[in-house]
C-alpha cells in the first residue's frame, strides 16, 4: 500500500484495470518480483487517460526503469516519438531489451545519461513531460523541463507524496528526510507560482500535473 489512499479502494480500483498486453503483464510481474519502481496501475491508467486526451506527438520521461512507462505510454496512436532518460547502465540494457519485444523501437529512444544533464544539453521540444526520477531532484528537473516543453503541454511528476510522507511526519524515515524537505519545498513553490496551473492528484503515490498560464486561459 503507498500510504496515500486506502488499501481497499486500490484493491479496487485495481480490480477493474485490464493490461494492455501480454508483455506489460509480465513486466509488471517482474518488476514486483525483483522489487523495481514502476508505475502504479492506477496511475498507469490515469496517465494514459492524459495522454490519450491531450494527444501529445512527443514525450519525454525522465528515469526509465525496465520501460514499462515508455512502452505503455508509446501505445498511444498519438505519440510519434518518446524519448525516455536513464542513468544506471543495467537498467537501460533491460529497458532496451523490453522495448524490442514491444514492437515499439520505431517509437522509442532510450537514452542513457543523468537526466538533469540530459535537460541541460536537450534542444528538443515535447507535448509531454514524465519525471520519474530522483525524487530529491524534482524542482531542478522541473526548472529544466519546462524550458523545453511547448506551449500547450504538461509535466506529470509521479510518487510526489512519497509513500504519505510528505503529508504526515510521523512516517518519514531519516534516511528519507533530505527528499522530503526537498519535495515539499518544490510542491509548496509550484502552487505558489501564479505562472502555472497545477494539481496534486492522491493516486497511487501522488501525481502532480503542471501546465503553463496564459492570458486568454
Amino acid at each position: 500500500m503507498s500510504k496515500v489512499s486506502y488499501e481497499y479502494i486500490e484493491d479496487y480500483l485495481r480490480s477493474l484495470y485490464k493490461t494492455k498486453s501480454d508483455l506489460l503483464a509480465e513486466l509488471r510481474d517482474y518488476a514486483d518480483k525483483n522489487h523495481v519502481p514502476i508505475i502504479e496501475e492506477e496511475c498507469e491508467e490515469f496517465y494514459n487517460f492524459l495522454i490519450n486526451t491531450t494527444k501529445p506527438k512527443k514525450i519525454l520521461e525522465l528515469g526509465t526503469a525496465i520501460g514499462y512507462s515508455a512502452i505503455s505510454f508509446s501505445m498511444s496512436d498519438f505519440v510519434e516519438n518518446l524519448v525516455t532518460v536513464e542513468i544506471n547502465e543495467d537498467m537501460v540494457k533491460i529497458a532496451s531489451e523490453n522495448i524490442k519485444k514491444s514492437g515499439l523501437e520505431n517509437k522509442i529512444d532510450i537514452v542513457h545519461s543523468d537526466a538533469y544533464e540530459y535537460l541541460l544539453e536537450c534542444k528538443e521540444r515535447y507535448d509531454f513531460i514524465f519525471i520519474d526520477a530522483a525524487k530529491g531532484q524534482y524542482e531542478k528537473y522541473f526548472d529544466e523541463a519546462i524550458k523545453l516543453l511547448n506551449r500547450d503541454g504538461i509535466i506529470v511528476c509521479d510518487n510526489v507524496l512519497f509513500r504519505g510522507m510528505i503529508a504526515n511526519q510521523d512516517l518519514v524515515k531519516r534516511r528519507k528526510i533530505t527528499i522530503v524537505k526537498r519535495l515539499r519545498k518544490f510542491l509548496k513553490d509550484i502552487k505558489d507560482d501564479e505562472r502555472f496551473y497545477s494539481s496534486i492528484v492522491p493516486i497511487g503515490d501522488g501525481a502532480l500535473l503542471i501546465r503553463r498560464k496564459f492570458e486568454e486561459d
